[in-house]
């Protein structure tokens, strides 16, 4: 059994927001059937399309890292 959202995580982490990690991520639902199944299904749960799904997830916590540098930011905090 597979947890999509530690997986998608998993690849952000190893391909950075581009191309890359969208090819890597439809190459495993191809290779994997499994895989392909659950990520159905977890787009189900999670409101997604199964099309669109895993651009859509990377891009909320590309967002949420985003807006937590920009509050950290505000309150006058600099690294």
């Amino acid at each position: 059994m597979y947890d999509i959202s530690d997986l998608l995580r998993e690849l952000l982490d190893r391909y950075s927001n581009t191309s890359q990690l969208d090819g890597e991520f439809r190459r495993m639902l191809r290779d994997d059937s499994t895989l392909e199944d659950e990520y159905k299904e977890w787009c189900d749960e999670h409101g997604y399309k199964p099309s669109t799904g895993f651009r859509d997830y990377i891009n909320e916590i590309v967002e949420s890292q985003d807006s937590f540098w920009d509050s950290y930011h505000e309150f006058g905090n600099n690294i």
